[in-house]
């Protein structure tokens, strides 16, 4: 098991029963990753999981992005082009 200091690759939950109820900590991650890619990943988690009639998975994913636009804006990291 990593030590809770070594960066680890993120790995997406597969169903709401991976991710459990911490928004807090995956929108983190995704706040670091680029704003488009992440919030792609999460439209089409959020889509697969709509689409399997997993409501709770993708209010959570909606959560996560929120979350993340969130962080991105406190931590200026803004996804405009030239934006610094």
């Amino acid at each position: 098991m990593p030590m809770p200091s070594q960066a680890t690759p993120m790995t997406p939950p597969r169903d709401f029963t991976d991710h459990g109820p911490c928004v807090e900590d995956l929108a983190r991650e995704f706040a670091k990753q680029d704003a488009a890619t992440s919030e792609a990943l999460i439209e089409t988690l959020a889509t697969q999981a709509i689409r399997q009639w997993r409501l709770d998975d993708a209010t959570f994913w909606q959560r996560v992005k929120f979350q993340a636009r969130m962080i991105r804006a406190q931590n200026g990291s803004g996804s405009a082009p030239g934006r610094q």
